[in-house]
């Protein structure tokens, strides 16, 4: 109801500036077909409101950031936000999209990556469908902490994604990809003014109903939005967006740790076995996500910005989870019967802008406040008795196993938070960012009639860094930043039944940054230490304390070099030294999971002529851990994708996209039992229609 009225409240807006009353004259114009080549400023925005509230120039950032553009989102096919990550040296990219769920695996600077949406949080949005780029326009990528910007979550750093806004001349385009393993794909994207009225409209959406490489799994997708924009050139301005995805598919559990990076002594388990139960098992995931604000011109460069969201996430499922291996090729499983999930968030910002002198100083500052209402619940019946299953030679359940134990769980998180950021230009050759975000966290929490209440927290980030221009196209930088999260430790309480208090990471950060009209880059050493880890408690055996810490340090490189008109090149490299530093599990010294001591990544696209291009991408892992007890170890492995477009015409353009070119069998850790696989090699083919 709360997002219900807040609609009403920005539709009654609309509707008393007589919107409604202008004709709807919808100008068709000739569109104008530039070129194809490639462009740095495309590509990789100068500009973006990564790490800060604002647009800032990345050179005014301390702190490391990268942006990709809608066209690099296009010319280098992508199709999960992984396909994103391997172009971030620092990134885990994590599984692929046939696993359940992957953002959990999304690592930055070997700790958890949080996503957010036009400077909103979506906890575990971005788990409904994790190919949703239709209505993106680019991504930033914070490395480190960013929680003053974008609030609690992400001790590792920020995925944030910008969608797109109504064009103010006509246009449209449509996409339709096929491929192996039966993938079929198409969506649309139009926009355009309504005649002289202010108003933009954009219309764009995305359906799969494709196989994939895994026995019995399918992918269906849907996903659906709808952006309006109001600007007449006054002193306001409004914002409306709906979207919707659905994601239906089966619950993968993935693949035995031994009989695929650790031997059985029998056979290696194929990466296309399924070994749940495809005549039981069942994944859907589903989302409606709102978003609205106002824009009010208080002063010159004063705005104030009342903003709202409101969105669900939705999950039925009946899974299976892989456990200890049994004799030879079997392995033992455990259940879900009928598990439902429901969560729906009521987010609230006001926020006022402003640029403005105090003495040599000049200020782009902003002062927020937001409000968070979460509200979660849901149940399950985990199953008595799952037989085990033969991964080499699998057979299938008919119906589902006996019923055991019922499960319920329910709960709140509601936050109000204060926020303020000022970057602050002294002289022409000095910027400092200093921000603080306050936050008091409310929980409560149910898991099977056992309460967790009051496990309340007040807590204060801060981000304060300096930015040192020693030339027109470079600048040295340092900064602090802290992060909080309360994601893991929802419910959990100490053998005196203490609630744990929210999880917190801290970074160091120092580097060198360029940015010109041919090169972008930047070369960073950073330091970040993760604390209130849960770790076993000595004196009561059973239960976990909050005295653990990890760390991760490391050096990163990443560069985007237009080397001619027709030839642009971009890749990066870093080193991560990640590890366990206190802990009372025995492991002190261990490796963090899925996190590489050296990865790289090259990309680059060269046009043949204006209408033919070649695209060729290779991206290198190295060794790492499967999971936090290093169990297990994971190989290096580097995998090469290569793209042929041509543009047929001036309004159809084809893609030919060959992904793991060579085929390399790799897998990304999940837990001590089991991993999942990589993409095997795939061909597909792509036309765009653009009128």
């Amino acid at each position: 109801m709360r997002g219900c009225r807040a609609l009403a409240i920005c539709l009654g807006v609309l509707v008393n500036t007589q919107l409604w009353a202008v004709p709807l004259d919808i100008q068709l114009p000739e569109i104008e077909v530039k070129d194809a080549r490639t462009d740095l400023g495309v590509y990789l925005p100068s500009v973006s409101t990564a790490a800060t509230r604002f647009e800032a120039e990345t050179l005014e950032v301390p702190q490391s950031v990268q942006a990709f553009g809608a066209q690099f989102i296009e010319d280098a096919g992508v199709m999960e936000m992984r396909d994103i990550l391997r172009h971030v040296p620092s990134a885990f990219s994590g599984h692929t999209r046939l696993a359940p769920f992957t953002s959990f695996s999304w690592k930055i600077r070997g700790f958890d990556a949080s996503s957010t949406r036009n400077g909103f949080r979506q906890l575990y949005f971005e788990d409904v469908d994790q190919s949703a780029f239709t209505n993106v326009e680019r991504v930033e990528i914070v490395k480190g902490p960013g929680s003053v910007t974008f609030g609690k979550e992400g001790l590792g750093g920020v995925i944030h994604m910008v969608t797109k806004r109504p064009l103010k001349e006509f246009a449209g385009s449509a996409h339709v990809t096929v491929g192996k393993y039966d993938t079929r794909i198409g969506g649309f994207d139009v926009t355009g003014p309504v005649g002289a009225s202010g108003l933009g409209i954009r219309l764009n959406g995305e359906i799969e109903r494709s196989g994939t490489f895994t026995d019995f799994q399918d992918m269906d997708r849907d996903n659906l939005a709808l952006t309006a924009t109001w600007d007449q050139g006054g002193a306001v301005r409004a914002f409306f967006m709906a979207e919707y995805q659905r994601r239906e598919t089966l619950p993968n559990p993935g693949l035995p740790v031994r009989g695929t990076v650790l031997s059985n002594g029998v056979g290696r388990v194929p990466r296309d076995a399924y070994l749940g139960e495809p005549r039981v098992d069942y994944l859907q995931t589903w989302s409606p996500l709102i978003q609205a604000w106002l824009e009010f011109d208080l002063a010159e460069n004063w705005t104030i910005s009342p903003r709202f969201q409101h969105f669900e996430f939705n999950v039925n499922q009946q899974q299976m989870r892989l456990r200890a291996p049994g004799a030879g090729s079997l392995v033992n499983r455990v259940g879900r019967y009928n598990f439902h999930e429901r969560d729906e968030t009521d987010t609230f910002q006001l926020e006022l802008k402003g640029k403005f002198r105090l003495g040599e100083t000049s200020h782009q500052t902003v002062l927020g406040y937001e409000r968070n209402a979460h509200e979660y619940k849901g149940d399950w019946f985990n199953y008595a008795v799952v037989p085990a299953i033969d991964a080499l030679a699998p057979t299938y359940l008919a119906v589902p196993p006996a019923l055991g134990a019922y499960i319920t769980f329910s709960g709140s998180i509601d936050t109000d938070e204060v926020y303020l950021q000022d970057l602050v230009k002294i002289g022409d050759k000095l910027d400092v960012l200093i921000g603080a975000r306050h936050v008091n966290i409310r929980m409560d929490s149910e898991f099977s009639g056992v309460l967790t209440k009051g496990q309340d927290d007040i807590s204060t980030t801060y981000q304060l860094g300096a930015s040192y221009r020693f030339a027109p196209a470079w600048s040295l930088f340092a900064g602090v930043g802290t992060a909080i999260s309360v994601d893991n430790i929802v419910g959990a309480t100490s053998a005196t039944n203490q609630p744990f208090k929210p999880e917190r990471s801290r970074q160091r950060e120092i580097g060198i940054k360029h940015q010109s009209s041919r090169l972008s880059g930047s070369l960073a050493l950073f330091h970040i230490l993760f604390e209130n880890a849960t770790t076993s408690d000595p004196n009561n055996p059973g239960f976990e304390i909050q005295s653990g810490e990890q760390r991760a340090k490391g050096v990163e490189l990443e560069a985007a070099w237009q080397v001619t008109p027709q030839w642009y090149l971009s890749g990066g490299a870093a080193y991560i030294d990640a590890e366990i530093t206190k802990s009372n599990d025995g492991d002190v010294g261990n490796d963090l999971g899925n996190v590489a001591h050296f990865q790289a990544n090259l990309w680059s696209r060269y046009h043949f002529t204006p209408a033919l291009a070649v695209g060729v991408g290779v991206y290198h892992v190295g060794r790492r851990q499967g999971t936090l007890s290093n169990t297990y170890e994971l190989p290096a492995y580097t995998t090469v994708d290569a793209s042929l477009s041509w543009d047929i015409e001036r309004r159809v353009s084809a893609e030919v996209l060959a992904r793991n070119l060579f085929d390399k069998v790799y897998y990304t850790g999940n837990n001590n039992f089991s991993v999942y696989p990589g993409e095997p090699r795939s061909v597909l083919a792509r036309l765009i229609f653009r009128f």
